[in-house]
């Protein structure tokens, strides 16, 4: 019988914003429970995101939070022939200037955003809107990384603590009352929606199934195999995306998660089943 080797890689800290000790669990978890669906013997080393640029080898599988573009770099190069979970180009394309650009290009209700230098002046804000603003290339590594401005001096204050923090660019976009959803989703396998924050106070059922066949479209663009994001439902019952990332922490459902990883590393190890599905198709909203 087979024996797979499978490398797991840590996310760096510095990018597990309050989420330190559970993201790990997830990654230990979810190769735990692919170790409990496969009667496969299996090999497996686990190493932190700063060891990766040293690390070489070929592997049936590569489980990585992995997040900095130097640790990307090194995956590409040091585990070229490996299939790689999430891959490099599609942790990529979950920094969130390109996530802007290409869930914009769906139908998913992504919130429209303009990209600001941190340098430049502040663009006017018209009274009585607030806007977020969002540093453009990582999601949030610190609390300061998304912030609220409900003025047009908050708006420019808010750009020079990011100037003074080193970020140079950011992302606005108007925001959007409504409830608060996260998501969760594991390709073929796997999809929760749950409520965070209700501010609608709503009795109305929401279209929690046109939300599931928007993420996965989003995430089969982004090229993700294990994803989780935010949304926002408004007052007319439309869901707004405002946030996609790759391999969250799944702190809030963990345990079903971790087994539909397991579920979906066993299917590809085993069976073969092709690392990417049919492209889904995003359905309009009314």
């Amino acid at each position: 019988m087979k024996k797979f080797k499978i490398l797991g890689i840590y996310r760096n800290p510095k990018f597990s914003n309050n989420a330190i000790e559970v993201d790990r669990l997830i990654l230990e978890q979810s190769i735990s429970e692919l170790r409990a669906q496969t009667a496969h013997p299996l090999e497996i080393d686990m190493i932190e995101e700063t060891e990766a640029p040293l690390a070489r080898g070929t592997y049936d599988l590569v489980l990585t939070m992995a997040q900095a573009e130097e640790t990307l770099k090194a995956i590409e190069e040091n585990f070229g022939s490996s299939p790689v979970w999430n891959s490099p180009a599609a942790i990529r394309n979950c920094y969130r200037k390109a996530m802007s650009r290409i869930l914009t290009s769906l139908n998913v209700g992504y919130v429209p955003y303009q990209i600001l230098s941190t340098n430049a002046a502040a663009p006017q804000i018209p009274a009585g809107i607030s806007y977020w603003l969002k540093r453009s290339d990582f999601h949030a590594i610190a609390d300061e990384d998304v912030t609220l401005a409900e003025s047009q001096a908050e708006v420019e204050l808010k750009l020079v603590r990011f100037r003074e923090r080193g970020v140079t660019e950011v992302i606005l976009q108007r925001h959007i009352h409504g409830d608060i959803y996260k998501f969760y989703g594991v390709r073929g396998k796997f999809f929760r929606a749950i409520k965070v924050r209700d501010f609608l106070k709503s009795t109305s059922a929401p279209d929690v199934g046109g939300l599931e066949k928007d993420s996965f479209a989003a995430a089969e663009a982004l090229g993700l195999q294990i994803f989780g994001g935010d949304a926002i439902l408004d007052g007319q019952g439309r869901f707004h995306f405002i946030d996609l990332n790759d391999w969250p922490s799944f702190r809030i459902c963990r345990d079903d998660a971790a087994r539909a990883v397991g579920a979906l590393a066993r299917d590809f190890l085993e069976r073969g089943v092709p690392e990417r599905a049919s492209p889904a198709v995003a359905t309009a909203r009314a």
